[in-house]
């Protein structure tokens, strides 16, 4: 049986994605091809980096509970920084269809919950230092619940949403995309994190 406290975190999981895919497939070529303001990436490249982004950290969850998981296709770097990375897995994947994207989203997402799952009260109440991007903002790293993070990852499919709809904007006004981005609750994801999000 699942732990109820994991559980609503599967559902948050689980419901994003679900609204984040309906507007993966309602998107134009047009739409998909829009720089979105304040950034160098297109909407399609946002698409991307949310279909790719599991792939990074499920390894890390999965060996987390005693499972395994291939390392992204994409060459970690060291050291380490998310941002190279990223930047590295989304240029990668440009020409991609948005089918091609959420069928890769597909297979990391499946072995992350499954990771996810196994995991106990001990592992959410942890407290761990969280980087992030925080470099960019020239923030050390804060410690942080690992609950409290896991809960930002779920929510992560609205947050970039947020910064899709600043590509298009006449988006935003479709009552089901409002109501969606409405509901998305982030009380819980620590102050930490919070801060260093850009």
């Amino acid at each position: 049986m699942v732990n109820p406290r994991i559980q609503l975190v599967l559902d948050e999981f689980d419901r994003h994605r679900r609204q984040f895919t309906h507007l993966c497939r309602s998107l134009s070529e047009e739409e998909l091809g829009t720089t979105v303001p304040g950034s160098h990436w297109t909407v399609r490249d946002y698409v991307a980096h949310l279909c790719t982004i599991d792939g990074l950290i499920v390894p890390r969850f999965a060996a987390m509970v005693g499972q395994t998981a291939p390392l992204p296709d994409t060459p970690i770097p060291q050291p380490f920084d998310i941002d190279d990375w990223n930047e590295a897995a989304v240029t990668s994947r440009r020409g991609r269809s948005i089918e091609e994207l959420l069928a890769e989203a597909e297979e990391h997402r499946a072995r992350l919950l499954a990771a996810v799952r196994e995991f106990t009260d001990a592992h959410l109440d942890a407290v761990i230092p969280y980087g992030g991007d925080r470099k960019v903002l020239n923030l050390p790293p804060s410690q942080v619940r690992f609950g409290g993070l896991l809960w930002g990852i779920a929510i992560h499919d609205p947050t970039h949403t947020r910064d899709i709809l600043r590509a298009l904007p006449h988006r935003a006004e479709q009552p089901w995309i409002a109501e969606w981005l409405a509901s998305v609750n982030d009380s819980l994801v620590p102050q930490g994190v919070r801060e260093q999000r850009v």
